[in-house]
């Protein structure tokens, strides 16, 4: 073991793990359908340039050859040719932006199933803070697209036109190179000050966004509380402290452009001044002015308009950084061998986690078991980890010790999508997705059926509710439930965690809306879905589904305190029993049962 974690830090480990990332970037290039369009973009964009040249050289022709010849017939012919030659450049440049618009819709195609896998799979990209990367990656296509790439795209071709200028003579090339280098880093500096004014932004604008979502999703609430002026002035407080520096960095950025742009100007007159001087001098013919103006003016436009839309490029840059690390993210999830359907035998074996947030371990030590078709209740104070817990039977937290087993296997050997099948789970703030009561009951299943949703409504004792809406289970249901009631809300997400083949079913206080009708309809609930054979694992403060409890599992500050039948463990809740190695001293008055949330 010694030998092989030394291996890891040799210069050949480090030239594999280059390598490994240099062939996932290419594996995630060859995942673009038509991205070897970029060669036909290529050569178009040699063609455009190629045939730019023939202006210049026809000014070159009609001032040194038919002015002076008077010849019409030459006129008209290369007048004719020129003409030509830019109708061919037109057309390969039409051409070429539309093989650019297809990859760019190619591109948003093709990753963005990555980048949305990448979201939902890793808990880190759900709790990020600021844009989504799917935002991040409209944002590259739109570039793609537009003008800028084909500007970065004709850069190149720079030198070839110093190479014509200093062809027809040394001082045309050395005024198009000291242009070109002038602005180059005059695009330098407006790329450092967009970046740093923006980077000071960006921190700012998350925070008035979050804001922003906060007031829209909490309206009622601001206005009912009179909070109405607060929440506004609070916002725009909020957004002026984003907007400061970016008004500084479109000020800055534009006044470097119009300097940019005043620097080619001159250099245009400059180049025609050089020339009447050369042709003073007899060292140039005069139509070589006209073409070393074009061509300067050729030259100098993408370093221009570089500029000027460097500010872009950058966001472009470090939006292609995250799409890219969220696509190879994805790229390096392994599919897993599929298990047999699994029949709800639950096993969790010294489960310990840490909240990087919190300075002490949320939970520490939880172990039980339980056979197939078992209805766990969990209990315990607010704070004592009763939702965290679920959510790692769930699969939605990684446990920082110990494993979570679903019929021997653990949790992170099973293939998410397949385990998905088996696995229902109703989150203690239930979130329904926006549509029908059908569409929020069956969610993305892509083999639902009528009957299949019907059926989980009837389960959930929600069947006779739906009805009752005012157009049944197509009753639109509005942004995450909001047209209806939290008991409605409750009912409907219980329905969704029993649809299909549930095999483990996760609930987290499943009675927190419900009066006692909807109490006795739960319970009626619960012991059918045992009966099918399912595993019920339900988070709860309410005694009245103490009495469908196969056993009882007591958490307290995060230590399991007891499991086991109801008669055993709920003496321990009235006692205020502790585990021994968190023992506390032996209270003098008579020991009270604990009360969670008002409630045993």
């Amino acid at each position: 073991m010694a030998d092989a974690s030394a291996s890891r830090t040799t210069p050949g480990f480090d030239r594999l793990t280059a390598d490994t990332a240099i062939l996932r970037r290419i594996r995630l290039l060859r995942a673009i359908p038509g991205w070897n369009a970029l060669l036909w973009v290529v050569v178009f964009s040699v063609a455009i340039n190629l045939l730019l040249l023939v202006l210049p050289f026809y000014s070159i022709q009609v001032f040194d050859r038919v002015i002076t010849s008077g010849s019409v017939e030459t006129l008209v012919g290369l007048t004719a040719l020129a003409i030509a030659a830019l109708g061919f450049s037109a057309c390969f440049d039409i051409l070429r932006n539309r093989l650019l618009g297809r990859f760019a819709v190619g591109f948003e195609r093709s990753l963005a199933p990555l980048v949305l896998k990448a979201s939902i799979v890793d808990p880190a990209k759900r709790s990020e803070a600021g844009p989504h990367d799917m935002v991040r990656l409209r944002e590259l296509r739109n570039i793609l697209s537009s003008g800028t790439a084909s500007t970065l795209i004709d850069a190149p071709f720079l030198p070839v036109f110093i190479v014509v200028l200093y062809l027809i003579h040394p001082w045309y090339g050395a005024i198009a190179l000291a242009g070109s280098a002038l602005l180059l880093v005059m695009a330098f500096v407006s790329g450092r000050v967009a970046r740093a004014e923006l980077a000071q932004a960006s921190g700012t604008a998350q925070r008035a966004q979050r804001a922003l979502d906060g007031i829209v999703s909490h309206a009622n609430l601001i206005r009912a509380m009179g909070w109405t002026r607060g929440a506004i002035r609070e916002f725009l407080r909020l957004n002026d402290a984003a907007l400061v520096p970016v008004v500084k960095a479109n000020e800055r950025v534009s006044l470097i452009a119009s300097i940019a742009r005043m620097i080619r100007i001159v250099l245009q007159v400059l180049a025609i001044g050089t020339g009447a001087w050369l042709v003073l001098q007899n060292e140039v013919l005069s139509g070589s002015m006209m073409a070393s103006s074009i061509l300067i003016s050729r030259t100098l436009a993408p370093m221009e308009q570089l500029v000027a839309g460097l500010r872009t490029l950058t966001s472009a840059r470090e939006a292609w950084a995250r799409v890219r690390s969220a696509s190879a993210s994805a790229l390096r999830t392994q599919g897993r061998t599929l298990l047999p359907p699994p029949i709800g035998a639950l096993d969790i074996s010294g489960v310990a986690f840490r909240n990087p947030n919190m300075k002490r371990l949320a939970l520490v030590g939880i172990s039980f078991s339980c056979a197939p078709a078992s209805v766990i209740v969990i209990i315990g104070p607010t704070g004592a980890g009763k939702s965290t817990l679920l959510r790692m039977i769930a699969g939605l937290e990684r446990p920082s010790a110990g494993t979570i087993r679903l019929d021997g296997a653990s949790l992170e050997h099973w293939d998410p999508d397949q385990l998905g099948h088996y696995v229902g789970y109703l989150p203690q703030d239930v979130a329904l997705l926006g549509g029908t009561v059908a569409e929020a009951i069956a969610g993305f299943d892509e083999t639902a059926c009528d009957a299949d949703v019907v059926c989980a409504a009837r389960q959930a004792n929600a069947h006779q509710m739906i009805l009752g809406l005012p157009n049944g289970y197509e009753t639109d249901i509005g942004r995450d439930g909001s047209k209806l009631s939290g008991g409605q809300r409750q009912r409907i997400g219980l329905a969704r965690a029993l649809f299909g083949k549930r095999k483990l079913i996760l609930l987290d206080e499943p009675d927190s809306n419900l009066d006692p009708d909807g109490e006795e309809a739960l319970c009626a609930s619960i012991a059918e879905a045992k009966a099918r054979g399912a595993t019920l694992v339900i988070v709860t403060h309410r005694p009245r589904l103490f009495t469908v409890a196969d056993l009882i599992l007591f958490l307290r500050d995060g230590v399991q305190v007891g499991f086991g039948p109801p008669s055993e463990v709920l003496p321990k809740t009235m006692a205020g029993a502790t585990p021994m190695r968190h023992a506390r001293p032996v209270p003098t008055e008579k020991p009270r049962p604990d009360i969670i949330d008002g409630r045993l």
